[in-house]
């Protein structure tokens, strides 16, 4: 059958749903169904519920979600910066293109500022907040923030760095925290810092090699020393290591607060590649790697996208049904239908939008039409979201994890291409000793971030 130009063969091996997406989609549908509205420091509220456990097993495939595009050079670069590279510079994230932590830098002054945001949000560009410091109560052992006063006893006011650098557009600021000019640039004494301190990848490393049998093989990015002039103190903050007499490795993961729709889908992939890296580089094979959430939550800004992508994997599992069940005739028939169903609406789009449609992504041609003709904007969403859908599951390939031949962890490249190299095509993290093939997952859904 015909896909977009290209003949394909129907593979029913592959044409399922991961169990990857089949864990996560399942936690998001009991977060959205038990979950509890919840406040939190961000102002944007949550729903959430306590406690989830899970464990994947990497010899079956590579664990990365499908129902949306996760950006694998983004969350490979990042696990890198924590344990290998043991950095707290944003710089380096930056000169590989990635711009996860951005939100999170200290400012050059030495300040972290905190903006408003969400649809409760105050815009005052012009508004100045009392500057705040960090420290802990000695009696509760509570981070708490203390006002900074200048020589007369009067708080210092601090603007938003937008207004400052005279900015066109510039945001509100919420909240702002001393941490210091030595801080600049950084998160503070958070991730990578705490790796740098007290080496516990290298702790892991030369046990696996001397010591296999060891059951100290742990590292903590959480440390109470540290806390006060963190950023943000980590919320995957712990992760143990066990060797078994049948040559594979395993881990535990644990992770104090996920953001489910944003955050998780990196970390579960990220601490899957290192796992992977430490098998790999001490003469094992990746295993098991169990997975624990404290708090797993939804921001309510984030309910769109997520039931978004919920949707989508309600169709990929129908449609693996469908394939599964019925002839590769009836699945060209089924696909021929939805094509062309689809063809038939976004020709009705591209007349109402006119020449503005080429140059509008998928995600805004949606949301205008949605603005100009509800009812058309919201079939358009649907034709389009089950084509992708099913396309996936026609397409769809078991992602494969390779990685190079090295000794140590510390000896893979941390090198990038650039953001527009062909080479992501192929291998879309990026980095020559770290390849991810036969991932190809639905599109990406944008969502938001809150800081």
């Amino acid at each position: 059958m015909i896909i977009n130009g290209k003949e394909i063969r129907i593979n029913r091996d592959n044409a399922v749903v991961s169990e990857t997406d089949e864990a996560y989609c399942t936690l998001v549908k009991k977060i959205l169904e038990e979950g509890v509205q919840t406040h939190n420091r961000t102002g944007i509220d949550t729903i959430a519920i306590a406690g989830w456990n899970y464990k994947f097993d990497l010899s079956k495939g590579f664990p990365i979600a499908e129902t949306k595009d996760v950006k694998a050079k983004n969350f490979t670069s990042e696990i890198q910066w924590i344990h290998q590279v043991q950095s707290n510079e944003v710089k380096w994230l930056n000169d590989r293109d990635n711009h996860t932590w951005d939100l999170w830098v200290v400012d050059e002054d030495g300040i972290y500022r905190i903006y408003e945001q969400g649809s409760n949000a105050i815009n005052d560009p012009e508004r100045e907040v009392p500057l705040k410091q960090q420290v802990i109560n000695p009696i509760t052992g509570s981070l708490e923030k203390k006002p900074v006063l200048d020589k007369s006893g009067k708080p210092v006011m601090v603007k938003s760095k937008d207004i400052v650098d005279n900015k066109e557009n510039p945001r509100t600021i919420k909240e702002a925290i001393w941490f210091g000019k030595q801080y600049a640039g950084t998160i503070g004494e958070a991730y990578g810092f705490i790796n740098h301190t007290y080496k516990r990848p290298q702790y892991v490393e030369h046990k696996l090699k001397t010591d296999p049998t060891d059951r100290r093989m742990n590292i903590s990015l959480w440390q109470d020393a540290h806390i006060k002039n963190a950023v943000l103190p980590s919320c995957v903050w712990s992760s143990e290591y066990k060797a078994t007499p049948d040559g594979k490795l395993h881990s535990y993961v644990h992770q104090r607060s996920a953001d489910v729709p944003l955050g998780l889908p990196f970390n579960i992939s990220q601490y899957a590649i290192l796992l992977s890296m430490f098998a790999k580089a001490n003469g094992f094979e990746a295993g098991t790697m169990s997975w624990s959430i404290m708090d797993a939550h939804i921001y309510v800004n984030q309910l769109e996208g997520i039931k978004k992508q919920l949707r989508r994997y309600e169709y990929m599992k129908d449609y693996s049904s469908a394939i599964m069940s019925s002839s590769d005739e009836e699945v060209e028939r089924l696909y021929n239908k939805i094509n062309e169903l689809y063809i038939k609406i976004n020709e009705k789009v591209k007349s109402l939008l006119g020449d503005s449609f080429d140059k509008l992504t998928m995600t805004k041609r949606i949301n205008l039409t949605k603005t100009l003709n509800n009812e058309l904007g919201r079939d358009y969403e649907e034709a389009y979201e089950r084509k992708v859908s099913l396309e996936h599951m026609l397409t769809r390939e078991t992602p494969e994890l390779i990685l190079a031949s090295h000794d140590s962890i510390f000896e893979y490249s941390t090198e990038y291409v650039k953001k527009n190299d062909p080479y992501l095509k192929e291998n879309p993290i990026g980095n020559k000793d770290i390849v991810l093939k036969k991932y190809h997952p639905t599109p990406f859904i944008s969502m938001p971030i809150a800081q």
